[in-house]
């Protein structure tokens, strides 16, 4: 990777090809700019890769852990756009130190996932190198799909669950805390769980929606953008975790930054006229969809514009 390239964050990189690679074919709905690409008939796909010491490190993952963490990364994707998976495909690169051990633990986590929410290992592919990492496609279908892009002014911006606990698992495993005093966000870093289920509550209320993989600021960011309106979020209506409240007060660091910056809680991020009524899971109203463009920050009845601060898979580095 060159220099310049190095500088690019991912955002510019998806407006440089969705500018590129204009939609040719008919039968797709959508293609690039949403969690997964959606065809007409309304089959959609996505893909993610995940690689040692970019997104995972082997320190405190155990191989089961990675296998259930990752195809629930890529399962979130399908869940944003309430859809049903079907198949996965996976493909590993794999150096020597990776044993056929290694492998059956890994494929366990898959397995753990994908039995509960009926969904095949299909194939993939299999190929050796310098680092350990895998890329994963997931196949899915829905009726009707929820996208980006369907934001209206008047709507109100819901989250399910608490944000950043993910993140706060992250620091605490990394940093080799008592993971006793965080059980909640170990949990949510070590096994996260897509929105499958609630994804098809959400459908009968939601006008967008997106999985919360980046962080709220950029995953907010790409409601607003697709959806070419503006979003407020108002800080004061954030639900803050307790335990990622004492992180945050041990860290010396502000929870509401903390949040909009910590990603992978693979929450459902989405915008609806009002508040949909549902089980199983708790739904905050964080904010609001008006007239105009971008993303604001409601703090003490001021309002400043929001940037995207979370992760960038070209800028950002999880080692």
């Amino acid at each position: 990777m060159n220099g310049k390239m190095k500088n690019k964050g991912e955002l510019e990189i998806i407006r440089y090809l969705r500018k590129r690679f204009r939609k040719r074919r008919s039968e797709i709905q959508k293609g690039i700019g949403d969690d997964a690409m959606v065809f007409r008939d309304g089959y959609v796909v996505t893909t993610d890769s995940f690689f040692e010491k970019t997104h995972f490190d082997l320190d405190y993952f155990s191989f089961f852990n990675l296998g259930y963490h990752t195809m629930a990364a890529s399962l979130s994707d399908i869940a944003a756009m309430g859809a049903s998976p079907i198949s996965a495909l996976i493909s590993l690169c794999i150096p020597r130190k990776i044993g056929m051990k290694a492998i059956r633990e890994l494929y366990d986590g898959f397995d753990e996932l994908t039995r509960k929410y009926k969904c095949d290992i299909s194939g993939g592919d299999i190929v050796k190198g310098q680092i350990f990492g895998m890329t994963i496609t997931v196949i899915g279908r829905t009726k009707a799909a929820m996208m980006r892009s369907g934001a209206k002014p008047n709507n109100y911006l819901y989250v399910t669950n608490f944000l950043g606990l993910a993140e706060a698992g992250r620091i605490a495993l990394m940093e080799n805390f008592r993971q006793n005093e965080y059980p909640d966000a170990v949990k949510k870093h070590l096994f996260p769980e897509p929105r499958i289920k609630e994804s098809f509550q959400i459908k009968k209320y939601a006008t967008a929606c997106v999985d919360t993989s980046d962080g709220l600021s950029t995953d907010a960011f790409h409601l607003a953008e697709e959806s070419a309106v503006r979003i407020v979020i108002d800080a004061e209506h954030i639900p803050i975790h307790s335990e990622v409240g004492k992180l945050c007060a041990a860290q010396r660091m502000d929870p509401t930054q903390f949040i909009l910056s910590a990603g992978e809680d693979f929450e459902l991020l989405f915008t609806a006229p009002r508040l949909p009524k549902m089980s199983g899971v708790k739904v905050f109203r964080i904010g609001r969809v008006m007239k105009g463009r971008g993303l604001f920050l409601s703090l003490g009845g001021r309002e400043r514009p929001v940037r995207p601060s979370g992760y960038q898979h070209i800028v950002n580095s999880r080692s």
